[in-house]
């Protein structure tokens, strides 16, 4: 038996942790079964996660799934290692949903709670990219006929399902606006202050409250330093993607740049 406890002992956000000792389930199974089991979607820190328990065990092998390179959220696929990585089928599946308005212009929250509302987890959906008159969404493959048989409307709007080739996934321009400016050091709150326009303080109260995450982990510390290409999120305030890191001003400041979405 794998002692999850022990190993979800220092995650403290209740979901992170529930969702780790679900993927620590799918491991134990295979142990005991010899099959092969997929995790759900899981973030890039629930990734990490479930990979430093599957490191305790040397006969079992793993592959993530998240449809393209860099993918933020992935299922994990565990097997023994003794099975061809070759024969082991993919856990996910790619959909094209295609908006068929002239009217209604979709975007990322009203595909997302289209599928939302037919009654699917949100585990069970992997990354979402919109484009002009559709999305592309990787979902888990047992719900992928569902969806295709069930999606009609989203936001009022009549859609249409259908498979897609993942060798077809396009990825759409990155959005959101630019921020460029100095900061005294990479502390994250000062981060925090740039991107989103706040107060040191309220930086810091943000963090203080559990509100913030680096990479989908989080952040209770105010002085953590961030690094590049870095992504932060902030609870009620959004997100920002560190770009780039300048050079050093005269004045001892660094020249930071931040996407903010």
């Amino acid at each position: 038996m794998i002692d999850k406890e022990h190993l979800t002992a220092h995650i403290q956000d209740r979901d992170v942790k529930q969702n780790v000792i679900k993927a620590l389930d799918k491991i134990e199974g295979v142990l005991k079964n010899h099959d092969i089991r997929t995790t759900d979607f899981l973030n890039p820190y629930e990734q990490h996660e479930v990979q430093a328990g599957l490191n305790h065990f040397s006969d079992l092998n793993y592959r993530l799934e998240g449809g393209y390179q860099g993918a933020e959220r992935q299922v994990i696929t565990i097997f023994h290692e003794y099975l061809p990585p070759g024969e082991v089928p993919f856990g996910i599946d790619l959909l094209k949903v295609r908006n068929k308005s002239s009217f209604n212009t979709l975007g990322h929250r009203d595909y997302l709670g289209g599928i939302l509302g037919l009654g699917i987890k949100r585990e069970k959906i992997g990354d979402l990219l919109v484009h002009e008159d559709y999305a592309h969404v990787i979902v888990a493959k047992e719900i992928s006929e569902y969806l295709v048989f069930h999606l009609e409307k989203v936001a009022n709007a009549p859609v249409e399902v259908s498979h897609d080739r993942l060798s077809n996934l396009s990825l759409p321009e990155q959005q959101g606006k630019t921020v460029v400016g100095s900061v005294a050091s990479l502390r994250l709150d000062g981060i925090l202050a740039l991107g989103f326009k706040l107060s040191r303080k309220e930086a810091q109260e943000a963090v203080g409250k559990g509100l913030a995450k680096i990479n989908h982990r989080p952040v209770m510390k105010t002085a953590e330093e961030v690094e590049l290409k870095d992504q932060i999120s902030v609870k009620g305030y959004g997100r920002l993607t560190v770009m780039e890191l300048g050079k050093t001003t005269r004045s001892g400041r660094i020249k930071v740049t931040l996407i903010r979405q």
